[in-house]
C-alpha cells in the first residue's frame, strides 16, 4: 500500500536526482540540490516508515527492538549455553594440562592459549559470560588482565 503523499514524494526524489545531473553538468547550484535531494530522501524514508508502522499496528516493536527467538522457540542464549558446556570438558582438561584462558575484548570470547602448536585444543573458544563465571565459582582465577589459569586450589569431585 502506497500513499498518495508517498507517491508525490517519490516524484519529487526522482526530479530531485535530475536536478543532480544538471548540477554535475555545471547548469544549477550544487549545494542547493543536494540539500534539497536529501530532504526529499529523508521525507520519503519518514513515510515510508510510517506506512510501516500503519500496517503493522500488531506488532508495535519492530524487529529490531525486540529480540527473536530461534526456529524453535528456544532463547537466543541457550544455543551459546549449549556449545559452551560442550566446549567445557575440553577446556578445563586444558587447564589442567597447564593452558591459560584469555578473554578476546572485541569478540568477548575467552580462548585457550599457551598448549603447543599442534594441540587439538589450542584456540577453543568459549563465552567471556561462562569464563567469568568460572572464576566466580573458583574453578580458574584471574592471573592477569582478562586472563584466567586454574585455581591451584581447586579439585575436582569425582562423581559416584
Amino acid at each position: 500500500m502506497t500513499t498518495a503523499r508517498l507517491n508525490r514524494l517519490i516524484q519529487a526524489y526522482r526530479i530531485a536526482k535530475a536536478l543532480i545531473g544538471d548540477a554535475n553538468r555545471g547548469m544549477a547550484i550544487p549545494g542547493t540540490v543536494f540539500r534539497w535531494c536529501h530532504k526529499v530522501r529523508q521525507a520519503v524514508w519518514a513515510e515510508i516508515e510510517r506506512v510501516v508502522n500503519h500496517l503493522n499496528r500488531t506488532n508495535k516493536h519492530t524487529m529490531e527492538n525486540q529480540p527473536m527467538a530461534t526456529e524453535t522457540g528456544e532463547s537466543l542464549s541457550a544455543p551459546g549455553k549449549r556449545a559452551d558446556d560442550r566446549a567445557m570438558k575440553a577446556d578445563i582438561s586444558a587447564l589442567q594440562d597447564g593452558a591459560h584462558l584469555r578473554i578476546h575484548t572485541t569478540i568477548r570470547r575467552a580462548a585457550i592459549e599457551g598448549l603447543p602448536a599442534k594441540d587439538a585444543r589450542n584456540g577453543r573458544t568459549i563465552s567471556a559470560n561462562c569464563c567469568k563465571r568460572l572464576a566466580r565459582e573458583g574453578v580458574i582465577t584471574e592471573v592477569a588482565m582478562d586472563r584466567y589459569a586454574m585455581n591451584p586450589d581447586f579439585e575436582l569431585k569425582v562423581a559416584q
